[in-house]
């Protein structure tokens, strides 16, 4: 009898207790179960999204490829691509198919002699918070457009302090050859020696390009460049 009415005394308290809280577990478990599926049914999107923007991106590298390294894109190659691009940095800005459609447009660009073009797709990228290395190759490429612009001293104030790490044979070798076009070739010729001597291409093009520069403004170089001007300015008077 007593084991009776202890059961009944603990169903009752049970009775009061779900009557008192209750509805609040009930409310924190629909909303930690809704939760869950609300998180998955995200992530599911997220990953949809994201699997888009890759079928996307991939559609512009296949017209490429397509076409060869060597022939330029057709017209209509080049619209689909440019649609594309633009596409992708409107719906999926921040993200790196964006930087990596612009930075391809760019590059496509600078190929069809469109250097405006391609310094407002380098500027996009660098304006929409790239990783740092899609920020340090597209500050790189950014000041090569420049420097064919003619702004060959802003190009060369826009790599100057810049952390490269595995890019810094290719900055100092863009400093050198903006040094040259500056006329400066002793600075060119330090910016070349620390190209050479950072590479790590693996390359030996790459390798011996970097010779030929290093050599040419050595200076003994510059001495007979020096003279070989002055000797045709004598015969021009």
């Amino acid at each position: 009898m007593v084991n009776h009415l202890s059961e009944e005394e603990q169903i009752e308290a049970f009775k009061r207790w779900w009557a008192e809280n209750g509805l609040k577990l009930a409310a924190v478990a629909v909303i930690v179960v809704g939760g869950f599926f609300g998180w998955q049914g995200w992530n599911d999107s997220q990953q949809e999204h994201a699997d888009q923007g890759s079928a996307i991106y991939e559609s512009m590298i296949e017209i490429v490829r397509s076409q060869g390294s060597e022939e330029p894109l057709s017209a209509e190659q080049q619209a689909s691509v440019n649609i594309a691009a633009d596409q992708l940095k409107d719906q999926y800005s921040g993200s790196g198919y964006a930087h990596f459609a612009a930075l391809l447009k760019a590059k496509l660009a600078v190929n069809n002699d469109d250097l405006e073009l391609a310094a407002t797709e380098l500027q996009w990228v660098l304006d929409d918070d790239p990783i740092a290395t899609t920020e340090t190759l597209a500050t790189l490429r950014l000041a090569r457009v420049e420097a064919a612009l003619g702004n060959v001293e802003q190009a060369l104030q826009r790599i100057q302090d810049v952390d490269a790490g595995d890019m810094l044979s290719a900055y100092e070798e863009a400093k050198g050859d903006f040094y040259v076009a500056l006329n400066d070739l002793d600075s060119a010729n330090t910016a070349y020696e620390k190209a050479l001597q950072s590479d790590q291409s693996g390359d030996n093009r790459v390798a011996s390009v970097l010779r030929l520069k290093l050599g040419q403004t050595k200076p003994y170089i510059k001495a007979e460049i020096d003279a070989v001007e002055e000797q045709a300015q004598e015969a021009a008077e």
